[in-house]
């Protein structure tokens, strides 16, 4: 069991890093297409292709993991919560099709019962 529970605890510190790193990294080229004056809309993982190809220099790549942590980028949306909200669309449209699936299968069943009370 103390394995188990190493590997999850393992396996969320490195989704932690993983996310904390990415807002680094959002942070970082939202800050450099300010400077530049240009403020694209957020797209979930435009990072860096999002960003005008002058700010692509060597030095603006090398500061990339130098930012300051954050939990989320200044404009409040992360790659995160793109994630979350299309993980959530899918699965309540799992639900609704689990829910007809259960109402047909429902229906068959009542006409099994009126079928077997006739015979």
């Amino acid at each position: 069991m103390a394995y188990n529970l190493y590997q999850v605890q393992m396996a969320k510190a490195w989704a932690e890093r993983i996310e904390k790193e990415t807002a680094q990294a959002e942070k970082f080229w939202h800050q450099q297409t300010m400077k530049a004056g240009n403020v694209p809309a957020p797209v979930p993982g435009a990072y860096p292709s999002s960003v005008p190809p002058i700010l692509m220099t060597e030095e603006a790549l090398s500061m990339a993991g130098s930012a300051p942590a954050r939990s989320a980028a200044p404009t409040g949306y992360t790659s995160k919560t793109s994630y979350l909200r299309s993980r959530l669309e899918k699965l309540e449209e799992e639900l609704s099709a689990e829910r007809e699936s259960r109402r047909k299968a429902e229906e068959d069943l009542q006409e099994l019962r009126k079928n077997i009370k006739r015979h």
